[in-house]
């Protein structure tokens, strides 16, 4: 029932009476988020909100929050881990498909969306989950891998500038 309303949502009716739909299902219905991904369990939920508002400037605002978890495969070793999922967006509603161009290049502009009468809240909900995933996800430590490979020793240091090629120009300078 829940995904069927929030399949088809009116954004206008949404944002105007300030309506929130909230709920958790698996991370296995995010289809198109999970796919290439390792099997995702049944058990893993992801908690999401969906709630829209019209502020004081009348701006129609849709909030999208995201809390959850999703297996990935780590790049470095190759085994599974649990990643955390926590993403909140907020997108401005706009009327025209003239107007979703504006503040393109702004970074601090609100993304914008078209005005629907049936408008596909899931899509937007799967949309933010594929954009919170790593690009190339990997372990903080790989719990199969050497310590060695994670240590910020010294002697890595010294190895490290003894190779730089870079060291002869600056001894050059202090010459000249």
């Amino acid at each position: 029932m829940m995904l069927s309303k929030l399949r088809s949502l009116d954004t206008l009716a949404f944002t105007e009476h300030g309506q929130k739909l909230s709920s958790q299902c698996s991370a296995t219905l995010f289809e198109r988020a999970t796919e290439g991904l390792p099997e995702q369990d049944e058990t893993q939920m992801i908690d999401w909100q969906l709630w829209g508002e019209t502020d004081a400037a009348g701006h129609r605002l849709l909030h999208v929050r995201l809390d959850g978890v999703v297996r990935l495969e780590c790049q470095r070793c190759l085994e599974d881990f649990a990643f955390p999922v926590q993403s909140e967006n907020t997108f401005l509603l706009v009327e025209h498909e003239s107007e979703l161009a504006i503040g393109e290049d702004d970074p601090e502009a609100l993304e914008r969306i078209l005005i629907a009468r049936k408008f596909d809240g899931f899509e937007l909900l799967e949309d933010e989950l594929i954009l919170s995933l790593p690009y190339v996800p990997v372990h903080d430590e790989c719990p199969n891998l050497p310590s060695e490979f994670f240590a910020d020793g010294e002697d890595t240091t010294e190895h490290t500038e003894r190779k730089n090629p870079f060291k002869v120009l600056k001894q050059l300078k202090k010459d000249s």
